[in-house]
């Protein structure tokens, strides 16, 4: 039951923390029809997810802090429902270059933030 409310508070938190995110890149880019809030949520989630792998202590998949981090906070942090629904909302208002840029382009990032965040976990614990 510990492991259910460690997941249950993480991802609570994530989602606030995403909605958060949302907010400021919208404020910043408030004409912006593209979904760039949930691609920057996305990235950043991904960068700390590979940073996180390689800790020591998070090499031990079912601990604690694991369970809060990884699979609560950056669970409700990160969102592929989200990202879906914004490409086929941008593929249903014809935007098809803008849906295709946001399936593809957000799948490249976060590939490459997930492998720079192991990079930087692997320098930092070097």
């Amino acid at each position: 039951m510990r492991n259910v409310l460690l997941v249950f508070l993480g991802g609570g938190l994530g989602s606030v923390a995403r909605y958060l995110t949302l907010l400021g890149v919208n404020r910043w880019l408030p004409q912006s029809q593209f979904p760039w809030g949930v691609v920057t949520a996305n990235m950043l989630g991904s960068f700390v997810l590979g940073f996180l792998c390689v800790w020591p202590m998070m090499r031990v998949q079912n601990t604690a802090v694991w369970l809060l981090l990884t699979t609560g906070f950056l669970g409700g942090y990160t969102t592929f429902s989200t990202l879906t629904a914004n490409t086929w909302e941008l593929f249903e208002g014809g935007q098809i270059t803008a849906a295709l840029l946001n399936a593809i382009g957000s799948l490249a990032i976060g590939i490459a933030a997930t492998a720079l965040g192991f990079a930087c976990g692997r320098w930092w614990h070097a």
